[in-house]
Order: C-alpha cells, then sequence, then structure tokens
C-alpha cells in the first residue's frame, strides 16, 4: 500500500532542493527551467478547477447524473466517461452525463466550448445535446461550441458527425475538416474548416481531478507519439489530481512518478510504469 505521507515528502523535498515552492504551500508544482517545464501551479488547486455534482435526472429514466464543471481561467479540464470516451472542457464549460451509460444508448449534454473524443461502440449511438441542436456521432472526435439557443459551432477533427437542429429537425452530416455553425438561430451552415490548429489547445493546459492512472495514461496515449502502460493492474485505479503544461509524455510520465511514488522504465520506444 502506498505511504502517501512519504510520497508526498519525496516530492516536496525535490522541489524544495530546486527551490521550487512558493512560501506557506506545502506542495506548489513549479516551472522546473533547466529540466522539466511544468506548470506554476498548486497541485491542490487544481482540485478547483472542477465541480462534480450528482443529482438525478428528470423522472422519465430515474437514473443518476454527473454534472461536471471547470470553473478553471487556465486549465482544460480532462474527463475520461465511463465507455472510454473522452471530453476535454474549456473553462466555464459544463458537462452533464450518466454515471453509467444504457446497453443501446450513451446519451450527455454540453455548455460551453468542449473537445469529445468518443470512444467507438456499434448500435450504441452518442448523443450530446445543446440547447439549439443535438449531434450524433459512433465514434470520431470533434469540438463543440455553445453559447446558448443562438450560437453553435461544430468541427470534426477525425470522423463522422450528424447535428439536427432542435426547432426543425432539419440536420446535416460533416466529416473530417468540416466545420457546422448556426446561421440567424434557424438554419444549419457547413463549410470547410479554416483553422487547421484548433484542436491542438484542448491538449496543452490539462488538468485531471480525481482520475484513475489507467484513465490518465489512456489520455496520454491520445496526444503523445510514444505509447505508455502500465505494468500491474493494481496501480490503474490509483486516483490523482494534477495539471500539466505543454509536456512531453517523459514529463508527464516523471511527474506522475514523483506523486505516486511509482518507477517507470523507458527504453526509447515504450514507456512503463510500475512499482
Amino acid at each position: 500500500m502506498l505511504d502517501t505521507n512519504r510520497a508526498w515528502d519525496k516530492l516536496h523535498k525535490r522541489l524544495a532542493d530546486e527551490q521550487l515552492l512558493i512560501q506557506g504551500a506545502r506542495v506548489v508544482v513549479m516551472p522546473f527551467i533547466t529540466k522539466i517545464k511544468w506548470a506554476a501551479a498548486v497541485v491542490m488547486l487544481c482540485i478547483l478547477s472542477g465541480t462534480i455534482g450528482l443529482y438525478l435526472i428528470s423522472e422519465k429514466e430515474n437514473k443518476p447524473l454527473i454534472s461536471i464543471h471547470n470553473d478553471d481561467s487556465t486549465n482544460i479540464l480532462v474527463k475520461t466517461l465511463n465507455d472510454g470516451s473522452v471530453v476535454y472542457l474549456t473553462s466555464g464549460a459544463t458537462l452533464t452525463c450518466p454515471e453509467q451509460f444504457a446497453a443501446d444508448k450513451r446519451q450527455v449534454s454540453v455548455q460551453g466550448d468542449a473537445l469529445f473524443d468518443i470512444y467507438s461502440k456499434k448500435d450504441c449511438p452518442f448523443l450530446i445535446e445543446t440547447e439549439a441542436v443535438v449531434v450524433e456521432v459512433l465514434g470520431t472526435a470533434f469540438n463543440i461550441k455553445t453559447a446558448g439557443k443562438t450560437s453553435f459551432e461544430l468541427s470534426v477533427q477525425h470522423g463522422l458527425v450528424k447535428a439536427t437542429l432542435k426547432t426543425t429537425g432539419d440536420h446535416i452530416f460533416l466529416k473530417t475538416g468540416e466545420t457546422v455553425c448556426l446561421e440567424n438561430n434557424q438554419q444549419l451552415m457547413k463549410k470547410q474548416s479554416v483553422d487547421k490548429q484548433q484542436f491542438a489547445k484542448y491538449s496543452e493546459k490539462i488538468c485531471f481531478k480525481d482520475e484513475s492512472l489507467e484513465n490518465i495514461v489512456h489520455v496520454i496515449n491520445k496526444i503523445s507519439d510514444k505509447p505508455v502502460s502500465i505494468s500491474d493492474n493494481d496501480l490503474k485505479n490509483r486516483g490523482i489530481t494534477i495539471p500539466f503544461n505543454n509536456n512531453t509524455v517523459e514529463e508527464m510520465v516523471e511527474l506522475l512518478c514523483e506523486v505516486l511514488d511509482l518507477k517507470y522504465t523507458d527504453d526509447g520506444k515504450e514507456i512503463v510504469i510500475g512499482w
């Protein structure tokens, strides 16, 4: 079993030796100027970057829903859903979803700006409801920008998406490199995506709140060219709250291991996290 105090003390000593601590704070992750480019952030402060609430869905289904809100103005809050899909919430965005998806349908709602990387699941569509439009996918990556009933924009990174306007039922299909916008509050207009780098911002300054090591590694493998694995199944459910800022895969793994008092090996082709 992990000795938490010993792990934190070890990390604290390392940061203190490198003069990376702020007075009065027990553990602060500051930029590793000569070695690691960590963002200046108090690890515990990242807990405030997302608010997770539990309440009941409508009487129609009477199933518990989780509401996840990112109130951090700096970091993207990353959440892995129970089906393996990953959602990146920008500042002010809110995702509402069931604790467990139904067998035949995965349905969530979102407000604000978010990137979705949907796990492909045959015969089980993923539905995203906004105030003006319903989005249906089977497996793809895209971002959504909403602001009430009058503003909606969706850009597809890869895959195929169907967007349906609630007021009229009109729908439109989008594929990789295409964007749809809501025009005059009454019509969906498709065009070619102009900003080819718009998806990169979602993986720059990211924060995980109470996420398992397995889920964090899952996300790292989506944004990194070098694969990361966990050698021991007992480690996969180890929970952690942690921020990253434009870090390499090696830097992210190093901080994870520092905080969780673990070790890793790197043969140049793969990184393995273990005891």
